[in-house]
């Protein structure tokens, strides 16, 4: 009977695809979602953690390559 229990609560404790997307896309809302399931959904919180910081990450990224292009750029002109 526990084993069951227990297999509901696993299924209970992932984070939903919209969420993750949502984290990825706006890491200050990842953040939120980690707050709010800290406690109850560990599961939950570790992965809104995650994609915040893969999102944040990529978001560097993109700044850095964006930075090199428009240098690259300007010095072409």
């Amino acid at each position: 009977m526990s084993e069951q229990l227990n297999t509901n609560e696993n299924n209970n404790d992932q984070l939903s695809t919209g969420l993750k997307v949502l984290s990825f896309c706006i890491p200050l809302a990842g953040a939120i979602i980690y707050f709010m399931n800290k406690n109850e959904s560990p599961q939950k919180a570790k992965t809104a953690c995650y994609a915040a910081l893969w999102g944040f990450g990529f978001g560097i990224l993109l700044q850095i390559i964006a930075t090199v292009l428009g240098i690259g750029a300007a010095s072409m002109s």
